[in-house]
């Protein structure tokens, strides 16, 4: 017999991927399962609360307001400003002067202005009692006023302009009065700071620094006029030089530029007047580069015409002819009045050329000695801007200070403030210790630590308990659950009883959590052959040779024909349960000493067979590897529809390996709350190692009514009561 293989379908992937979330429902179990220790936490911090409470010492407060404006009534018109700074109007600088006043109202320094002003160093309920030689006078009002200072605090009110003094104090009467007094001192402070505090101080300044810019400005003044007169400056100023400067320099560069452009053009006639000097004078184009080309075109005519008439002489009266010499005589006056033009044209070209030459150079002596000019200013101009900067600088510090020492003169007349009483304190409240607040805290900090504690148990808890834990560790379907069946007692007999609870109660809630067991692995099964399951736990006494007599008996009630094979051959205890002989076994068939027929063992459940273990052998797992197991499983899966083998736990031994191996599937049992989670991780790692194939686990001892088995619960009464309506003894389901 091959060994089975695994099937894809079955083999999970909670191992590959676990990625739960947010998972709230299980949060809340997990309180629900711990609610008796956040509530003792609750109790506990509740209690200690009230009692903290109880103990302290009683604190009363009383509290006193003032209005403060930003600014004082200004009663000299809208243009004098105050010079003591008040506040200016914005928002942010206004905060800040709110800040400021806050501050000074809790500061250590009014609080000792406080108690001067009203003896409170001599007062008990402020200063302890002490004799004359222990603390001199300074000494208690240091004293007094740190412990003023430290029951002091001061706020502004949001979105206003009222300031709260808030004093504290064991006597509520107390309490009261330093409220009430700190308020009158802080208004005597306010006023004495601007009429002769602050607005005196800042009177002297101001006229200290208007004889200083009254003597820079004196100076600067000097220091500019002299500067002025030495680089005549007086009348015409160096803006105005400047500016002549720029216009002498922009007219004489475009003349410049222009008499460039006209040299530039003479010199290019005068290059093609003097290339046309060889041609023949008659017919070279010189002339229509010179400015008299109209009377050398007359004289062309004329010696066009005088020409023509010359060899009609010539043709008529012959060259002899005195006729013919005076008309040659004018032709060839004509020819030198036409090579004379030529020539005074090239001098006109030339003339033009050179006197054209001499502007351009005589523009060009100007500009640069413009620019010479130009940059001797440059020096002048940086110099005369400083000593001009200098002097409106030393004039506007002037004006500032005469300004300043007007306003500050007309402030010191001026006796109204920024600082208004608004209430007085009239009754103080209880501050400490609030029960209302101390207990609301106290809850919240215990519910919070009866929470953390919750889970930190469930932490601490590395046992299987929900499906959860299944489906993230195993990888495979949750098949069912089976009940907490109840304590049977110790023993042969109990041991006896608890494994045929199902057999002997077919109408209890743990025999129709296992017909749901069955059903859910038909279903699974239902696409492939399924005949050899292996039943197998991850450590000993976990409920697996129990859980394999009920899914047996429950497929036997089916119609079925169940074999049960007790393949744990270190610890068998299947032939105890079903009270059948262990003489001949599984072993006997190994070793082909028997036959099938000796050892195979009927139960009183119809269609339910046993194969005990047989006799012990000193090497289980290489007893299972032989070729001989194979054809033995082989030949019982010719005459049973299926064969469960109760396997040892997986990690105690190899075998479960082995078996696993060899069966079409394998269901592993866990116990809730006690099955470790690393203890099934394992196990299922080593299964998977072989690919062998889980079906899915089934978890036992679980308490059907907890919430989280809901499902399995209403699966039961919805078969108990059907059940019930048989004549309440009614015959189990057949599949």
């Amino acid at each position: 017999m091959q060994p089975k293989q695994s099937d894809p379908h079955i083999k999970g992937t909670a191992l590959e991927s676990d990625d739960p979330g947010l998972d709230l429902p299980r949060y809340w179990r997990v309180l629900r399962k711990h609610i008796w220790v956040v509530t003792a936490v609750i109790a506990v911090g509740v209690t200690a609360s009230v009692l903290y409470t109880m103990r302290q010492a009683k604190i009363y407060q009383a509290s006193a307001g003032v209005v403060i404006d930003p600014q004082a009534p200004n009663a000299f018109g809208s243009k004098v400003q105050d010079v003591i700074q008040l506040g200016s109007g914005h928002y942010w600088s206004n905060q800040e002067y709110y800040n400021t006043q806050v501050e000074i109202m809790a500061s250590y320094k009014l609080a000792k202005m406080t108690v001067t002003r009203n003896q409170l160093h001599l007062n008990p309920l402020l200063v302890a009692p002490q004799s004359p030689e222990t603390r001199n006078k300074e000494q208690l009002i240091e004293v007094a006023s740190s412990g003023f200072a430290s029951r002091l605090s001061a706020s502004q009110r949001r979105d206003s302009r009222i300031v709260e003094i808030f004093v504290r104090h064991p006597n509520p009467k107390f309490a009261i009065k330093l409220a009430n007094w700190h308020l009158e001192t802080y208004v005597a402070y306010v006023r004495n700071l601007r009429s002769k505090g602050a607005a005196q101080v800042v009177s002297q300044d101001l006229a200290r620094e208007l004889d200083t810019a009254v003597k820079g400005l004196a100076a600067s003044e000097k220091k500019l006029h002299e500067f002025k007169n030495k680089h005549d400056m007086l009348s015409t100023s160096l803006e105005d030089k400047q500016s002549i400067l720029a216009r002498k320099m922009s007219r004489y560069t475009s003349a410049y530029t222009d008499a460039r452009v006209k040299r530039l053009e003479l010199a290019a006639l005068r290059y093609r007047a003097s290339r046309l000097k060889k041609e023949k004078i008659l017919e070279s184009p010189l002339f229509a580069l010179s400015a008299n080309n109209v009377i050398v075109g007359t004289l062309k005519d004329q010696y066009v015409r005088a020409k023509h008439k010359l060899e009609e002489h010539g043709e008529e009266l012959g060259p002899r002819h005195p006729e013919y010499k005076r008309q040659k005589k004018k032709v060839d006056g004509l020819y030198a009045a036409i090579q004379r033009e030529a020539r005074r044209s090239l001098r006109e070209l030339d003339e033009r050329y050179f006197a054209s030459l001499a502007i351009e150079t005589q523009f060009g002596r100007e500009v640069e000695k413009l620019k010479k000019e130009a940059i001797a200013l440059g020096p002048l101009q940086a110099k005369y801007k400083e000593l001009e900067r200098t002097q409106k600088s030393d004039e506007a510090s002037y004006a500032l200070m005469v300004e300043r020492s007007r306003t500050s003169e007309r402030a010191k007349r001026n006796r109204a403030t920024n600082v208004t009483s608004h209430n007085t304190a009239r009754v103080a409240v209880l501050v400490h210790p609030r029960m209302r607040v101390n207990v609301a805290i106290g809850l919240m900090l215990s519910l919070m630590l009866g929470i953390a504690l919750a889970f930190m148990l469930e932490y601490v808890d590395r046992t299987i308990k929900d499906v959860e834990d299944i489906d993230r560790v195993v990888g495979a379907p949750l098949l069912g659950v089976i009940p907490v069946i109840g304590d049977f007692g110790a023993g042969l007999e109990g041991m006896r009883d608890r494994d045929l609870y199902v057999s002997n109660n077919p109408n209890s809630s743990a025999a129709e959590c296992c017909r749901s067991i069955r059903t859910n692995i038909l279903f699974s099964t239902a696409d492939r052959s399924m005949s050899t399951l292996t039943i197998s736990s991850p450590r000993p006494r976990e409920g697996k040779t129990t859980t394999t007599i009920y899914l047996g008996t429950t497929m036997a009630q089916s119609g079925q024909k169940v074999l049960i094979i007790d393949t744990d051959m270190r610890r068998p205890r299947l032939h105890k349960s079903m009270g059948v002989s262990r003489e001949r076994g599984l072993t006997n068939l190994i070793l082909g000493d028997t036959k099938v027929e000796d050892c195979i063992k009927t139960t009183d459940i119809p269609n339910l067979y046993v194969l005990p273990c047989g006799p012990q052998p000193p090497n289980p797992a290489e007893l299972l590897l032989t070729n001989r197991f194979k054809e033995v499983l082989a030949d019982l899966e010719s005459r049973y529809d299926r064969i469960l083998l109760d396997s040892p736990p997986i990690l105690a031994v190899t075998d479960a390996v082995v078996l696993a191996r060899l069966s079409d599937g394998v269901v592993m049992v866990a116990q809730a709350g006690k099955t470790l989670i690393d203890d099934a991780s394992r196990a299922t790692r080593q299964l998977r190692d072989v690919d062998a194939p889980i079906l899915g686990v089934i978890l036992n001892d679980i308490d059907l009514a907890d919430r989280r088995y809901g499902y399995y619960y209403s699966a039961y009464r919805y078969g108990e009561d059907e059940a019930h309506m048989i004549d309440g003894s009614a015959e189990p389901e057949s599949a």
